[in-house]
């Protein structure tokens, strides 16, 4: 490689490297406290994968410098350590994901009526007709929640939501 191509490669490498750290450092340490956890954890995730794939093609590009390191027992040492111990971790504190599809749950109660789904969000189906017409939206006990939803200009699951979120308020 040119010095002049290494030259920009640093340039332009070492800056997006430090603030792809920055930010995921700061991201993982908000979702640990789950502290606006849905509004970082999709930039959490993508950008730590801006900065693995960076990681990587550093490790690529130093590769002789890293074999260097493994000469050493220490750092031999501090690798397999590491290693073992982000495995524990995880182990210890991971959780498999549950089997729940909200959106398969969404999809069931947008085709539901209203009588049948007002139960479900914890109201009477006269509640929920009340709770809509508040929102100046029509509705009959007879009609799903996805025929409400089209004539108010949303779907199912955003009928559901307004009711259990007025529900609450009152």
């Amino acid at each position: 490689m040119s010095a002049a191509l290494r030259t920009v490669s640093r340039t332009i490498v070492t800056p997006v490297t430090i603030v792809l750290f920055v930010v995921s450092t700061v991201t993982g340490v908000m979702l640990l406290l789950r502290w606006q956890a849905g509004l970082v954890r999709f930039s959490h995730e993508w950008l730590s994968i801006g900065f693995s794939a960076i990681a990587v093609w550093h490790l690529v590009r130093n590769w002789t410098a890293f074999l260097q390191y493994f000469r050493r027992n220490l750092a031999l040492g501090a690798f397999a350590v590491s290693l073992i111990a982000s495995v524990v971790i995880t182990g210890m504190t991971g959780a498999p994901s549950s089997n729940a599809n909200p959106g398969a749950i969404f999809r069931a109660l947008s085709a539901s009526t209203l009588e049948t789904a007002a139960p479900a969000l914890g109201l009477t189906p006269t509640a929920a007709i009340q709770t809509l017409k508040t929102a100046n939206i029509d509705a009959a006990a007879s009609e799903t929640l996805t025929q409400i939803g089209a004539r108010a200009g949303m779907n199912g699951a955003g009928v559901a939501s307004l009711l259990v979120t007025r529900q609450r308020r009152s």
